[in-house]
């Protein structure tokens, strides 16, 4: 088969490599859809945590299953999928509290198992989820992203009622904002410097998208950070309402660091929360994304062939698209 390869110099190739070999608990997908994200960039152009180069890159995919192994129940040749990338461990002891995020051996599809920037790609049966067909392959690999939205929004705890504001208008950032709305928020603002965004923000249903500058003093119950920025997070802090929540979803470089001011946390009796990943919302987010569809929809650009997939990397990190998802022929 045709695979995407990042070699550890940081350059991509097409090569042809072995059509994956399914151990009995796994499917083979041939995927139809692909999205990239930041980490596909970290891992394209500086190196991301847990990555085994050579790696095969792609994690938010959806596809069709052409082989199920021999220990499989629930799946069948032909079925719609789309999949959870966390190969998890099952037995350390986040796994066993239910954090599978936190896996001591987190495996990922994409990052340290090959992904699906190929023609097949191998995933775990326990990882593989239904999706109805009509919803096409481009939402069902928004799948992914979606799930850790809701993830986020649990670690919030909750804002129903509440004002919500969400730094960022990438993809994170956007289905933050349409999840809250849903969720029942009573106010959702997005901030985000770039008027491209903005817009695309307002198609999606976002009512209140402005730039940063413009945000002044008025502070809000729950604030989501989404763009992985220092500033974006300097001014977060800022506009936490007493007793609220601000929570951590852009990632920020490995070994970066900010300055803050603890008296603005104790004074205020802030709560700062990280949200990492999916954790356990995969199932949860193949029935939401059927909710959100419509708004959801005018985030994608898929412009680009799988095969395209550096110059597609290096045009997301352009910031003139929300989610860039790659195509597959045939």
């Amino acid at each position: 088969m045709l695979a995407v390869q990042i070699r550890s110099d940081h350059s991509v190739a097409v090569i042809e490599t072995d059509v994956p070999s399914i151990a009995p608990d796994e499917v083979l997908v041939k995927p139809c859809s692909c999205g990239i994200c930041g980490t596909d960039l970290h891992i394209l152009h500086h190196g991301f945590p847990g990555t085994r180069y050579p790696v095969i890159p792609g994690h938010e995919f959806s596809g069709h299953v052409v082989e199920v192994g021999r220990d499989v129940s629930g799946l069948r040749e032909g079925d719609f999928v789309a999949v959870d990338p966390n190969v998890t461990c099952g037995v350390c002891r986040w796994c066993k509290m239910g954090r599978p995020n936190l896996c001591e051996k987190l495996d990922p599809i994409g990052v340290g198992r090959p992904g699906a920037a190929a023609e097949y790609v191998a995933a775990p049966a326990r990882n593989t989820f239904i999706v109805r067909e009509s919803l096409g392959g481009n939402l069902a690999a928004m799948i992914e992203p979606l799930a850790c939205v809701l993830h986020a929004v649990e670690r919030s705890q909750g804002v129903l009622a509440k004002d919500v504001l969400v730094f960022g208008g990438g993809t994170m950032g956007l289905l933050t904002a349409i999840v809250s709305r849903l969720r029942g928020a009573n106010r959702v603002v997005l901030a985000d410097p770039m008027p491209g965004k903005l817009a695309v923000a307002k198609s999606a249903g976002v009512a209140e998208a402005i730039d940063p500058g413009l945000l002044g003093t008025e502070a809000f119950d729950v604030v989501f950070e989404a763009a992985g920025s220092r500033a974006a997070l300097d001014q977060a802090l800022d506009l936490v309402q007493k007793t609220g929540v601000l929570v951590q979803v852009g990632v920020h470089g490995e070994h970066d660091s900010v300055p803050f001011n603890p008296f603005r946390i104790y004074e205020r009796e802030l709560h700062i929360i990280g949200s990492n990943s999916l954790a356990d919302k995969f199932p949860e987010a193949v029935d939401v994304m059927s909710e959100i569809a419509d708004q959801a929809r005018v985030l994608i650009d898929d412009r680009f062939e799988v095969w395209d997939f550096g110059a597609a990397v290096d045009e997301m990190a352009k910031g003139q698209t929300i989610k860039t998802q790659l195509r597959f022929g045939g």
